[in-house]
């Protein structure tokens, strides 16, 4: 099945819509000389070859009609008013050729071929004086009737319009050979009543412009087009069309001239004929081979680009491929983390209720205790008011204890909620006491090592966030590692502080405590995380079941607050473990 190639446009380019000028201008302008030979009676102007027919009036004027009804018609958007003056001039020519002949078929006289100069082509000689020959006849027949279908601007017609073209095309061709080759009959009935020479090229060069009038339809569609056939049609019919006829005319020549005989002749015709036909398709071999070259380079480079363009896809595809399985691990660790922080807010409203019942609990067990004893040994002094006075300090004694065992009591429950040391003497006082009560409380072996002083105070939110991630720290130890020793760093450094809670427990599983909110002992390494975020820092986990666990704070000191220049400790050793925190 062959493919179905689809022109652009329909129109000419520019050199077919000069090529129909030229053909139009050349028809008229011959014509116009033709007329002014018969006006000032040069010879030259009316037939070029002496002794040879001439063009008659009739003929020029079909000429100039034709070639009006062609320029008329040269473009398709030509107005109403041009389409009816060449379809007038194109009816015109097709009368000039169809009386003519109905004259030669006939035999009759209709008394058009004197209409102009009578007496000059009357002493002519000729047997029909003013009459063109059946030849023109024939082919003004052919031109008027395709100029006719073209001025009709029939898009079905357009093939017989060339066909009509081309014949009167080979019948001037016909006419031109016959004067070359001395052959009358083909261009004409005797040798004063024929077809001029100048009117064989005329007709060659009017047939041309029809043609090229609408190159890209019809016939012509193939020549015209810049498909590889279309190359090879334009360089193979001229070549084909006017080198035999050259050809034959210079061996007919010579034969008559005597230079070599007819069988001679004949060979040089075919030797010439083979050499000339195989050079014209060596010619064309080889251009077709350059455009195949050209269309095999090309394919090969787009065919590279192809392969270059499918790595780049694949490639693109596989970084794209990474980023969504990237862009997919976040998301799954964002829903993770925002599970996580849903839990902890539910548990934080949790924890709250919880310590406000533990505290109304220590209120009403332990503070409520001691108010009612105090009560009762008051009312007791009271109502013995009659009994020995050597009992009285020993009740003042009981009063006094209770009295004591009650301030202590809210001082623990001060202290746990918020320790006044923080806000009175400062970080490193607060942690040092709280590590020692917890140790005491706990009967776990604490380190506190700590290059902070009391003299250069941390912004308050740090060193609240600091107190309470080592709090929370220590009695997650408390809760779930059932460690022997527990080593707290705290250290300030030139624009961080470093907090590192080290113990030497049972460790854990680092992302099943943070990321299933089922597990409790994940609440508060979750605190601790949403404290240090909320002061701008970050917060490390590392723990391996069996191994201990290391949890490092690092929270960023405004440039305001680290004016001294402080160096960190070198690493401390904890059982048999060392690791040092840069």
């Amino acid at each position: 099945m062959l493919p179905c190639i689809q022109e652009s446009d329909d129109s000419p380019n520019a050199v077919q819509r000069f090529a129909t000028r030229v053909a139009s201008g050349l028809g008229f302008f011959v014509s116009c000389f033709v007329f002014l030979g018969w006006a000032t009676d040069i010879a030259t102007f009316r037939n070029v070859l002496p002794g040879q027919p001439q063009m008659v009036p009739n003929t020029a004027l079909g000429f100039i009609l034709a070639s009006i009804s062609l320029w008329l018609s040269r473009d398709e958007g030509t107005t109403l008013w041009a389409r009816r003056c060449a379809s007038g001039c194109a009816v015109a020519v097709v009368l000039v050729g169809m009386l003519t002949l109905s004259e030669y078929l006939w035999k009759i006289d209709l008394k058009i071929d004197l209409l102009v100069f009578q007496d000059k082509l009357n002493g002519g000689g000729s047997s029909f004086p003013g009459r063109p020959s059946p030849h023109t006849a024939f082919n003004f027949l052919l031109v008027g009737s395709a100029l006719l279908l073209l001025a009709a601007r029939s898009r079905t017609l357009y093939r017989l319009i060339q066909f009509l073209a081309l014949t009167s095309f080979l019948v001037a061709l016909l006419a031109l050979v016959g004067y070359l080759y001395g052959v009358t009959f083909l261009y004409g009935v005797t040798a004063q009543t024929g077809m001029a020479l100048h009117t064989a090229l005329t007709f060659i060069v009017i047939s041309m412009g029809l043609l090229f009038v609408r190159p890209r339809r019809g016939l012509m569609s193939v020549i015209a087009s810049d498909t590889a056939g279309g190359h090879m049609a334009r360089h193979l019919l001229p070549a084909a069309t006017i080198i035999p006829v050259l050809l034959g005319g210079l061996i007919v020549s010579g034969v008559r001239k005597e230079i070599y005989d007819a069988p001679f002749a004949m060979s040089l015709c075919v030797v010439g004929s083979i050499i000339i036909l195989g050079a014209l398709i060596w010619r064309n071999a080889h251009t077709l081979h350059r455009a195949d070259l050209g269309r095999a380079c090309a394919e090969n480079a787009l065919r590279r680009a192809h392969d270059e363009l499918e790595v780049r896809i694949k490639d693109r595809t596989a970084e794209l491929s990474k980023v969504n399985e990237a862009l997919q691990a976040e998301v799954a660790a964002h829903k993770k983390a925002e599970a996580a922080r849903a839990q902890l807010l539910r548990r934080l409203v949790t924890a709250q209720e919880e310590e406000r019942r533990r505290l109304s609990r220590e209120l009403h067990d332990s503070l409520g205790q001691h108010l009612s004893a105090l009560m009762l040994r008051l009312k007791t002094i009271e109502t013995s008011g009659n009994v020995s006075p050597a009992h009285a300090p020993a009740n003042l004694l009981q009063v006094e204890e209770i009295i004591s065992q009650l301030m202590r009591e809210i001082h623990n429950l001060a202290w746990e909620l918020r320790p006044a040391a923080l806000d009175d003497l400062g970080l490193h006082t607060a942690l040092a006491n709280y590590v020692e009560k917890w140790s005491e409380r706990s009967r776990v072996t604490v380190d506190l090592h700590t290059n902070i002083r009391d003299k250069r105070r941390l912004p308050p939110e740090i060193e609240t966030a600091i107190y309470r991630i080592v709090q929370e720290a220590l009695n997650n130890v408390l809760k779930h590692a059932g460690a022997h020793g527990v080593s707290v760093i705290l250290e300030r450094r030139r624009d961080q502080v470093v907090v590192v809670v080290e113990d030497d427990g049972q460790g854990f599983n680092v992302d099943a405590a943070i990321y299933e909110p089922e597990k409790e002992h994940g609440l508060g390494l979750l605190g601790m995380q949403e404290r240090v975020t909320l002061v701008g820092g970050t917060l490390g986990i590392e723990s391996r079941v069996g191994s201990g666990a290391t949890i490092v704070a690092r929270i960023p000191v405004p440039q305001a607050e680290a004016k001294e220049i402080l160096y960190g400790y070198p690493a401390y050793r904890i059982g048999r473990r060392s690791r040092s925190y840069a």
